[in-house]
């Protein structure tokens, strides 16, 4: 038994192995996987293939997205990842199983009687398919050890209501904006640079850069962009755990204005883009 166990088990990690990149090309083995408290589910059904989901939102918004792996040679790695979701009943649920009353309005006058349904801007049913692209280059110290690794991600998404109607901009802050907009029926366009290095075998440093494209509506005159950045990082904490720390910038127009005066003393309202600074943290556990 000892040695049947020998040969078929995979070796574990130890605290002297060089800590893995995040958010990368890279596709785990067959039978690994990885969780966090906020960062998703990622699971290795087969070698090159996983399947992704955030377990804290999944009964209220079921989706998954898989991620194949498509090349891996000579430092470079390339992924599709291919979503799909269906976040109806985030919408229809009050907390802690939903965001109606919070993101979206509750129409409780709508369930009571149901031709007040047409006044209620709460989204229907919504599918929201996605379509992304991972492309991760390594990079090699003299040793020829992979300290360093580029990655370069693009995804396009949209949601399309199939029954009821599409939902009203949430004008909430800047992340949840561009997280939820396909799920009210909107389209979004992410394009994202981010570079992670080991700076030694049990510490990361992670940066990114982002910008986010999402269609408006009609009587919606934000602008469509949003940037962001990133800046973090990753300390191994035991063999199977890890702590990330950081911090998200976000360059947003959320209908922010400012006063501004000339020099004969006349005011103007004039709209500004608004900042907003998130502190991320996260533990991470990887088997």
């Amino acid at each position: 038994m000892l040695a049947y166990l020998a040969m078929t088990l995979r070796p574990l990690p130890t605290l002297a192995d060089v800590l893995s990149p995040r958010e990368t090309a890279d596709v785990g083995a067959k039978g690994s996987y990885s969780l966090g408290l906020f960062n998703p589910l990622r699971w290795a059904l087969w070698d090159g293939v996983e399947v992704e989901a955030h377990p804290l939102v999944f009964i209220s918004a079921p989706h998954v997205t898989a991620r194949v792996r498509h090349l891996d040679a000579n430092g470079w790695r390339i992924a599709g990842e291919y979503g799909f979701g269906l976040p109806v009943f985030a919408w229809t649920r009050a907390r802690p199983l939903g965001v109606s009353g919070d993101l979206v309005p509750s129409c409780k006058v709508a369930d009571d009687d149901a031709k007040a349904s047409r006044w209620c801007d709460r989204p229907g049913w919504i599918l929201v398919p996605s379509l992304g692209v991972a492309i991760s280059k390594g990079f090699q110290d003299a040793a020829g050890a992979e300290r360093g690794i580029a990655t370069l991600r693009f995804d396009v998404s949209k949601g399309f209501t199939v029954a009821g109607h599409a939902g009203a901009p949430l004008a909430a802050w800047a992340p949840v904006d561009v997280q939820l907009a396909p799920w009210i029926g909107q389209g979004r366009g992410r394009l994202r640079l981010g570079y992670d290095h080991a700076v030694v075998d049990g510490l990361r440093l992670r940066g990114e850069a982002g910008l986010h494209y999402t269609t408006q509506a009609d009587d919606d005159d934000r602008s469509p962009w949003t940037a962001s950045l990133y800046a973090g990082v990753d300390v191994r904490t035991s063999t199977h755990t890890r702590l990330t720390l950081g911090a998200m910038y976000w360059n947003s127009d959320m209908h922010g204005i400012t006063i501004m005066r000339d020099s004969e003393g006349y005011a103007t309202v004039q709209r500004v883009r608004n900042h907003e600074v998130w502190p991320t943290f996260d533990v991470i556990w990887t088997y």
